[in-house]
Formats: C-alpha cells, structure tokens, sequence
C-alpha cells in the first residue's frame, strides 16, 4: 500500500505542479483554456490511478468533491514525499487554509473553498484533517493543517479503529451474537421490515439483559448489514470530547460501510445536558441510512433528523424462560428447566452467562445444582456488585422468636414471592393491576428486633440471592447521578431476580420537604424518582428502619407489606436466649433463662451480643457457660442502652 500511496501522490503532484505551470502564463482566457483542455489528459490519467486503488471505494463512501479529494491529496503528498511535499509547502504557505485554497481552487469561486474547507465541511466535520499545533497563534486562516491520524491511516489501507474509539467501540467483526432472543414473530418481522427500509432510526426498548442488541445484530446478520458498535456508557461526559469521538465514530462508518449502533442510549443522559442532542444534531446528520439503538425501558426523549422505528422487547413469559434454561445449559428434564425459570426467572442474557459460568466451573463434568447455583451468583455479582453487597446468611428460623401475626405476614409476603407466577400470568391478575406487579415490603421497628434477618432468612427461605444496598455508592452530590445510580441498580435486580434491601432506608426515603434551596429540590427530586420507580419495579425489595416515621407516606402505598417489630416481652426474651446458645456450646444446668428475660428488656440483636460476650468469658475461664457470665454480660449490655439493672 505504501508505493501505491506514493504512486498517487506522484501523479497528484505531477499534475497540480503541470496546472501551476501552465496557469501562470498567458492571459486569462488562455488561463481557462489551460484549466480546461491542457491538463485534462493528467487528470483523467490521476483518477485512474485513483479508481483503481484500494482506497477507492473509502474515498467513495466519504462522498467528496474533486476539491476536497484534491486537498486530501495535496496534503498526502506533504506526507510521504519529502522533495514534493517541501515545494508544495512553499506554494500553498505551508498548508494553510489560505494556502490551500490558493493552490487548490484557482479558477474556481472562492464561496465553495471557504465553504468545504470551512468548519462545517466534510473535510473538518469528519475529521479528515486538523491543525497541526492547535495553540499556534496568527488565526485559523494561518494555522497548518495535516491529515489526521485515521485518515492517513485510511490511505495506507488501515482498518483498524482509530486509538480514541479503542474501547468504545467495535467493527462488525470483533461482534459475536449470542442465542437469539425468544421473541413473538411479530417483533422479529418488525425488526426485519425496519432493517430492509435501510433508512431512519431503529430503536430497541426493554429491560437490560433482554436481548434487545442480540436482537438487531441477528436481524442485521441476516440481511448482511455490517455493524459498528458503539457503547454509549464509555462515552466522555466532557460535550467537546465527545464531539470528537462521535465525529470519528462517523468515519469509521462510512470507511467500513458499517451502520452504526448505539447500545445503552440513556447511558447519555444525565447531568451533562447536551450529550443527547450531540448524537441527534451533530452525529446523526454525518449518517446516510439507517441508526441503530437500545435503550431501557423509557425511551430517552431527543429530535433526530430521520423517522424513528421504536420496538419493544417484552420480558419473557415463564414458558420462554424455562426453554432459555433448557436451551442454554444443554442437559437436565424440562422440569427442572421449569424449576429453574420459576425460582430464578433472570433476563434472557443473564440466563445465557450464568449458564456457561456454571459450565466452566463444571470443567465438562454433568452439571449439578451447585454449579448452576454458582453460575447465578457469579453473574448477579457482576451486575449489582458495584452498588450493593451480596448477603450470606447462617441463621435458620430456630434462631428468631416471631409472635404468631407477624410469622402469619412474613408466610404471606413469601407466598406473594412465590406464587407470583400462577397470580399473574397464570390467573390473568396482570392484566388486571396493570402496574406495581413488584414485592416491596418495609420492616421497621426499634434496633435489634431482627429486621435484616427476617429479610435474610426470607432470601434463605426463597433460595434468591440478596444484595444490601451501599447507598455510598449510590448517593452522589452531582445533580442527577443519584437517579442514575439507582436506575442501574433497579434494572440489574430486575434482570437477575435478586432481593435488593435497603438497610436505614428512611436516610434514601426520607419524607419530601418545603423547597427552600435547591438542595431541598434535589432531594425532592430523588424522592420523586424513587416513588416511580418502585411502582414499576417487578423484583424484590425490602426496606428496614428503625425510624419509620421518617419515610414519606407516599411509599406506603406502593408496599406489598408493612411490618412493624415489636420489643420481645418476658417469655420471648427467654425464648432468644435459649435460642442464642449453640447446641454444641457447654451450658450450665442451672441457668434460668426465664429470670433473664425478666430482669434485661433488651431486643433480640443485644441478647446476641451479650450471649457472645458471656461465651468468650467461660472459654477464657475453660468453664461452661454459667448463669455468672450470662448476667455478667447481660447487664454490660443493658447498661450500654442506658439503663440500670435491677
């Protein structure tokens, strides 16, 4: 490619070197007649050099004019032919705008060279060309200019990405296209139909996970449409970086005959206005043809230039999931592919990933279910890792005391997890309460009557993973990033089926104020969002706190239970301390568990601590654990609340 670049600028430069020559003579219609007559057999021999290049059909799909091809070339030439390049330099003023437009457009009006060699010229919009030393001084008009990077790239035969979209985004080749998503027919031939027209927006909606970009990459294979991916989450926040990157997005379309694609659209949204209405304004103009896009649910709202195709991806019904389970993992009965969509009804592509995390862990042995468990976790934990924390639970239910009406809710709440299959999809209840199809359940009460166990052995109960909220990962002091946070963190439990708990939620769901800053507008504002959210939430989440005042009344509404934790009374208090010590802990016979509750008013999580502190003291005394150590702990532990023991 290198002598075949040097062949066409050779021509190229042997033929302006003959125009300059021969324009400088004579009057000036000999001068027309010279641009006209004497050089037409040098440029007819140039671009048959040129038509027959590698780079010809690159330069074609850019779509420039003899003028804008000319100026590339001139500086080309610069580029690779040094004796060329430095008599070329002193001709056109070293490569100045002014220069070019000198050697370059003679004869022609000085309207179109200011025009495509201008700001909005393709030659500058595409980033073909840029300043040499963008802080030279003088004006634009003065300023050098080089090809860029890419574009010099492009004359060699380079197909790489260029270094800034490294990264970010990916050619057609470097794509792999999971299992097509089970879709009605009516969503694939819409995807189909809209793919043909070959021009507009297309636009897939849904939940993350769903398959909306494997769905568009298979319609697009299936016509043989190459695709450029582009990730809009790794995009700069920064409006003039990014301008930049969609720019060089734009010419590596157009290079490689790719139609692009924008995966996580509403990745753009945000603090930063503008970003959005770059892709629609800025980029979308530089596009002949067809845009592709996924976005979650709620479509971001933004003006393009083109028609816009929007198809909704649904979640998948029972059904479909358990033939994803079947399908992904290869081997087991259609029952236990049932099981497994009822117990872990994930998005389509977590299903997938999961499924071959349990694989590799299985090295080509038959899968068992602790592989497949595993699988689950690895993939929950990649997605809501980075906002909340996976809880473990040891405990069993012989280990919480419960009063009869709160067991009878806990039962009922786990029935609501349960049975939410038959309810909805299969009884039609769906149809019927439209919205709000999550369980979102709020435990409050004083500090240790168990609330995040209860929660715990719910998860424990249900086999569902459970995630506690790190709300300093989530709460962010830029305006708008909170929201953010916590729309990620909703679709990644929704697409793994995980139990979100909120610990100390009424600090996240804190009752909205009288607006009196605009940090008061903030909050109000996260409050606002969350109450949405939580009604189109279709997973699990748990809140607990200890001040359930605090919460704004709104979010009662929205919950699937309320239950309060009462302070235990005397009998219970004695249940717990039975229950606090281990079968396998030596216990003196002589320990009135019943005397204990009497005298300690404490809740379940201080009657822990203090059997803890009481067991350390007759290990250290090589002892069993004696009504002694027990009172001994019992009353640190009360006086630590306060309170003096009798």
């Amino acid at each position: 490619m290198d002598d075949e670049l040097l062949q066409i600028s050779t021509e190229w430069i042997t033929l302006q070197l003959e125009l300059s020559c021969l324009y400088e003579q004579g009057s000036e219609s000999e001068r027309t007649r010279v641009l006209e007559d004497e050089t037409a057999h040098r440029r007819t021999r140039f671009h048959e050099i040129l038509s027959a290049s590698a780079v010809a059909p690159a330069l074609q799909r850019l779509s420039l004019t003899a003028t804008e091809t000319a100026s590339l070339f001139t500086l080309a030439t610069i580029e690779v032919e040094p004796i060329a390049g430095g008599f070329l330099r002193r001709l056109a003023t070293e490569a100045s705008l002014a220069g070019l437009r000198r050697f370059v457009y003679r004869g022609k009006s000085s309207a179109l060279a200011f025009r495509e060699l201008g700001e909005a010229g393709t030659l500058r919009r595409l980033g073909l060309i840029e300043p040499a030393d963008r802080t030279r001084s003088g004006g634009e008009e003065q300023r050098t200019w080089v090809l860029s990077r890419r574009a010099m790239g492009m004359l060699y035969g380079d197909s790489e990405l260029a270094p800034s979209l490294r990264g970010i985004a990916r050619l057609d080749s470097q794509l792999s296209v999971g299992p097509l998503p089970i879709v009605e027919e009516s969503v694939m031939a819409a995807v189909q139909r809209s793919l043909r027209a070959g021009q507009g927006l297309v636009l897939v909606n849904g939940l993350p996970g769903s398959g909306r970009r494997t769905l568009l990459l298979a319609g697009a294979r299936q016509l043989g449409i190459s695709v450029l991916e582009v990730d809009a989450s790794k995009l700069s926040t920064d409006c003039s970086i990014l301008g930049h990157q969609l720019r060089g997005v734009a010419l590596e379309c157009k290079l490689s005959a790719q139609v692009p694609l924008f995966v996580n659209l509403e990745a753009l949204e945000g603090e930063q206005r503008g970003r959005l209405e770059l892709v629609a304004s800025d980029f979308a103009p530089l596009i002949d043809g067809l845009i592709l896009a996924t976005c979650g649910v709620n479509r971001p709202a933004m003006r393009w230039d083109r028609p816009v195709i929007t198809i909704e991806m649904g979640p998948p019904t029972s059904a479909q999931r358990a033939t994803l389970w079947h399908t992904a993992l290869g081997q087991g009965t259609e029952q236990d592919a049932e099981l497994l969509a009822t117990q872990y009804p994930l998005a389509p592509a977590l299903i997938h990933h999961a499924a071959e995390a349990a694989k590799a862990r299985a090295a080509g042995k038959p899968l068992e279910p602790d592989d497949i468990y595993a699988g689950i976790r690895s993939v929950l934990d990649d997605r809501l890792g980075q906002f909340a924390k996976r809880v473990t639970v040891t405990q069993t239910w012989d280990d919480i005391v419960l009063p009869q009406d709160q067991l009878d809710s806990v039962i009922e709440l786990m029935a609501r997890i349960r049975q939410r299959r038959t309810v909805y999809e299969q009884w039609g209840f769906a149809a019927k309460v439209g919205k709000g199809l999550g369980v979102s359940a709020l435990f409050s009460g004083p500090r240790g009557t168990g609330k995040t166990m209860v929660a715990g052995l719910i998860a424990q109960d249900l086999g569902l993973e459970m995630y506690q909220v790190d709300l300093s990962k989530i709460v962010s002091k830029w305006i708008g990033e909170t929201e953010k946070n916590l729309a990620a963190l909703f679709d990644a439990a929704e697409a793994g089926h995980a139990i979100l708990l909120f610990d100390e939620a009424d600090s996240l769901f804190g009752k909205r104020t009288d607006v009196k800053s605009s940090n008061d507008r903030n909050a109000n504002l996260e409050t606002n969002y969350l109450l949405q959210r939580l009604e189109s939430f279709t997973g699990i989440c748990l809140l607990t706190s200890n001040h359930e005042s605090h919460i704004d009344p709104a979010f009662q509404r929205r919950l699937s239970l309320h239950l309060r934790f009462e302070l235990p009374d005397d009998a219970e208090r004695a249940q717990l301390w039975r229950a606090m010590l281990p079968a396998a802990a030596p216990v003196a016979p002589s320990v009135d568990f019943a005397a204990l509750g009497r005298r300690f008013a404490m809740s379940g999580g201080y009657i822990r601590n203090a059997a803890l502190r009481a067991a350390f003291l007759a290990a250290d005394e090589g002892a069993a654990i004696s009504a002694a150590h027990l009172e001994r702990a019992a009353r640190v532990e009360y006086e630590g609340l306060g309170k003096i023991a009798a």
